[in-house]
């Protein structure tokens, strides 16, 4: 109350921090537009310095002076220094740090990653095709969109754009990949983040799996779609957040968003790029501090673009169920020895790279490996490291061991409209269970290539899909 009566606010600190006497009299000011005499030597004169007196307090006359100014200012003055502290008082609130607070704080955990992310060499294609003729019972995981689809120009044609709106099959891949197919030994899988009908479109005519929206929808080509999301997957958020995708998307020329069953995207790849990271920062910002802040999701940060979907909905976690189908449904009791994942995958969704590499070594070998001063952490559970491909001699079959899941039982249409679903059985599950010893993989026969990506958790790289049309053209005429 006295703050709103005075007519000038006097502060005279020889040194102090953060001042909030003078935040809290200009947001009291709107009325009377009092003046606020500010120590130069407070916290507070680096913000408030502009629309304030700076008085040296060591110095008494100065100080008089100044408190003769402010009694005697013209209200057109009060005025606009008024309005200069109480704008930045109004803006610079607790909510708007803490919301640059976790932007910031968001952002450095992805510097980290690419700091950590190694860039690791070309796929060596030749010994690939060796192993792969030598196994007898492959596993080929590729991704879609950037990796078996025609090279699309990102540097602003129009066409293009429309052209990726509606992503075909690389137009040299169809006679390799129908031969990869057609053998025995091999078991494909199309994993991708693209909805069902779009992957129906270019894959209707093959022998193989498709797995939709991170893996969340799955199916073999003869055969109905199911769903392998976790039940009670929380969706409520997506109404929320579509007023928000539909804002920048409209205030950002030449970006786009999709709805899909699981997830949010917005895409700006060909948008201007100064404007669309602008534009996306702003996006970042807002859903963390806004909307999803109590729900849970994870946003996914694209090169281009920016996704909201559940938490734990990625193409790693969603690769362990849509194994344990495949291993029932083929009835499989042929160790799998032969594992190829090669995708243009998003960060997030890495995590299908790290999930067939080889098992750490035990507890006790490890024990010798660690250094004496290393301090002790909490026991937690890791994922599972890398183990570079070498020549140098064979190394032991390792079989890997994840933890099973019930295989999905949800079965829906192609719109993934919800159908009849069933219960797995227990003859089924136990199958299941028992599933999992059929994948015995030798840390050589493992192979995971990014594509077009510097920076990845993946074994090797691959440039374009141009490149993996050759590697595969190469497998399949081994074959």
């Amino acid at each position: 109350m006295t703050f709103s009566l005075s007519d000038v606010a006097l502060v005279t600190s020889l040194r102090d921090g953060m001042n909030l006497v003078s935040y809290e009299f200009v947001a009291c000011q709107e009325a009377k537009k009092g003046v606020l005499i500010l120590s130069e030597f407070a916290g507070a004169a680096q913000s408030l310095g502009a629309g304030a007196i700076l008085v040296n307090p060591w110095n008494i006359t100065e100080v008089a002076n100044s408190i003769a100014l402010a009694l005697n200012m013209s209200a057109e003055e009060r005025e606009k220094r008024h309005q200069h502290n109480f704008h930045h008082v109004t803006k610079h609130t607790a909510q708007e740090w803490a919301e640059m607070f976790v932007s910031e704080l968001n952002d450095t955990v992805v510097e980290a990653q690419l700091r950590t992310s190694k860039e690791p060499p070309e796929l060596p294609q030749n010994d690939a095709v060796e192993r792969y003729l030598r196994s007898g019972n492959r596993l080929l995981i590729l991704g879609f969109n950037s990796t078996l689809t025609e090279p699309v120009d990102t540097s602003g044609n129009r066409s293009d754009q429309i052209r990726e709106k509606n992503p075909n099959l690389h137009p040299e891949l169809k006679e390799h990949l129908t031969a990869l197919c057609n053998d025995k030994k091999t078991t494909i899988v199309v994993l991708s983040g693209s909805k069902s009908d779009v992957l129906d479109k270019n894959f209707a005519e093959y022998d193989l799996w498709l797995a939709a929206e991170n893996g969340m929808f799955l199916r073999h080509t003869k055969g109905d779609w199911m769903t392998t999301m976790p039940e009670h997957l929380n969706m409520e958020w997506v109404d929320s957040l579509k007023h928000v995708f539909e804002y920048f998307t409209e205030r950002t020329p030449r970006s786009e968003f999709e709805i899909r069953t699981t997830s949010l995207v917005w895409n700006y790849k060909y948008a201007d790029v100064e404007f669309g990271r602008l534009q996306a920062r702003d996006m970042l910002q807002h859903l963390w501090t806004g909307p999803i802040s109590n729900a849970s999701v994870d946003v996914v940060q694209g090169s281009r673009s920016v996704e909201v979907r559940p938490v734990g909905v990625t193409k790693g976690a969603a690769i362990d169920r849509i194994l344990g189908e495949i291993v029932h449904n083929k009835s499989m009791t042929t160790p799998i020895d032969y594992v190829l994942c090669v995708g243009h995958f998003l960060g997030k969704d890495e995590d299908v790279y790290t999930f067939f590499e080889p098992e750490l070594p035990s507890d006790a070998n490890m024990a010798k490996c660690k250094p004496i001063d290393a301090p002790k952490l909490p026991t937690e559970k890791k994922a599972p490291s890398k183990l570079p491909a070498t020549k140098s001699g064979p190394k032991s079959s390792q079989t890997k061991s994840p933890k099973p899941s019930p295989a999905p039982d949800k079965r829906i249409g192609n719109n993934h409209s919800s159908g009849s679903s069933r219960r797995a059985s227990p003859e089924k599950v136990k199958e299941e269970k028992m599933a999992w010893s059929v994948l015995d993989l030798k840390g050589d026969n493992y192979f995971s290539c990014a594509v077009g990506r510097k920076r990845t958790s993946a074994r090797y790289l691959l440039g374009s899909s141009d490149d993996v049309v050759s590697f595969l053209s190469r497998l399949a005429k081994g074959t």
